[in-house]
């Protein structure tokens, strides 16, 4: 249990870094509510999982060694945020309302997932993690139980960030606010997006 904990101590403060799947969450939650943000949440949560799990049997460990392959994926990651951040930012030009009352749950939970998925930081982090805490007569279950638990974990905690956000919408439905804030966390990702593809 002793590696396990250690990573869960690790994980944990690496999780309570803001990246783009905290923007998106957030977004999401003041645009549409709190059920959109928790199922926003759900998605980044899920794409965590994937990554997790698919760093167990080693293919993320392959993505990161085709020079290639991890390009194409930092490229599509990068767009997608610079995608998002141009839709904030447009919104805020047009001083779009913030709080549109809408709930569309799978468009939420997509969002999230792609920006998971989407994101080599998340690939990369569980690549150099994973042989840290798991050796050759690790039992097969700490895997498991590591990807799991990091996914509960990111689950929890940006859905904690989407029900603070959510209790800020009446406030956000003035003009002026909705545009600091689609202006703000558009330019944050358009910054996260560029940063992305610079490195």
């Amino acid at each position: 249990m002793e590696p396990f904990f250690a990573f869960l101590a690790v994980a944990a403060v690496a999780m309570v870094v803001p990246g783009p799947d905290t923007f998106v969450v957030m977004r999401t939650a003041l645009a549409d509510g709190a059920r959109a943000g928790t199922w926003a949440a759900a998605g980044s949560a899920t794409g965590n999982v994937v990554w997790g799990a698919a760093s167990a049997v080693g293919v993320a460990a392959l993505l990161a060694a085709s020079g290639t392959a991890f390009s194409a994926l930092k490229v599509a990651g990068a767009a997608y945020l610079v995608f998002l951040g141009l839709q904030a930012v447009r919104a805020a030009a047009r001083g779009d309302s913030l709080v549109r009352e809408g709930d569309d749950k799978g468009a939420a939970f997509r969002r999230g997932l792609a920006s998971d998925l989407l994101n080599v930081k998340v690939g990369l982090f569980w690549t150099a993690l994973v042989p840290q805490f798991v050796a050759a007569d690790s039992a097969a279950l700490l895997p498991a139980a590591m990807v799991v638990a990091m996914g509960s974990m990111v689950f929890a905690w940006l859905t904690a960030y989407a029900h603070l956000a959510a209790r800020l919408s009446r406030t956000l439905k003035r003009r002026r606010t909705s545009q600091v804030v689609n202006g703000s966390v558009g330019a944050v990702l358009l910054a996260l997006g560029a940063g992305l593809a610079a490195h």
